[in-house]
């Protein structure tokens, strides 16, 4: 993913911020407004209106829908405030979830930079991380859940945001592997009695129920 870059009216007004002052990224008229329009198109379309954590696909602009990550708080280091690598969308329910939490595994002295490892960060980062080495996205009959592939970033981002929430909706039905049994089954009962061995198998490699979720 390419981080924003500033230019124009955005740069003069980034280069004025005084580094401490990050109440000013909440207000609703001057600059402000029209530098968060600007980040927020730069990374849904770098994005492809895909959350940073939880990579569900949402088709709408507007802030009702998403928010501006500050993938370190700017709470905590508001230093990073309008920092490109620390920028990325995400939908309101990651971020409630999130809120200010550490995503660092140590605290920054006040005049480090912005760490730029993968190695430094507990959760999964847009910038710096491939989302499809930590989870594995799976999509059965209309609903979503995620695997985590190891018990370290995977682990921290999927308790960190809540990505549980996908999970729940498996509780109505009796069994998640039903619903993959019964995927097949409906495949054996549209399938033609005189289908050739080829042909199935060329059909049966059209069922999946995963997706790679990488920008």
């Amino acid at each position: 993913m390419q981080p924003v870059v500033f230019a124009g009216a955005d740069l003069d007004y980034v280069i004025r911020y005084d580094g401490s002052s990050h109440g000013e990224w909440n207000r609703t008229e001057g600059p402000i407004v029209a530098l968060r329009k600007s980040i927020r198109t730069h990374y849904l379309r770098e994005q492809r209106y895909r959350c940073a954590y939880c990579r569900m696909e949402k088709k709408e602009n507007h802030g009702l829908t998403w928010d501006v990550e500050h993938i370190i708080p700017k709470a905590v280091y508001p230093r990073f405030l309008y920092e490109p690598l620390n920028l990325a969308m995400v939908c309101k329910e990651c971020n409630i979830a999130k809120l200010d939490q550490e995503v660092l595994h140590r605290p920054l002295r006040a005049a480090l930079a912005l760490p730029d490892r993968s190695e430094d960060y507990k959760i999964v980062h847009p910038h710096f991380d491939v989302y499809s080495e930590h989870f594995e996205v799976i999509f059965v009959g209309g609903r979503v859940t995620h695997r985590p592939r190891n018990n370290e970033k995977a682990k921290e981002t999927f308790l960190m945001c809540d990505l549980l929430r996908f999970s729940y909706a498996f509780g109505e039905w009796e069994d998640f592997d039903y619903e993959v049994v019964k995927k097949f089954s409906d495949f054996v009962d549209s399938c033609p009695p005189d289908a050739s061995p080829g042909q199935i198998s060329a059909f049966m490699r059209t069922i999946r129920f995963t997706d790679n979720r990488d920008f």
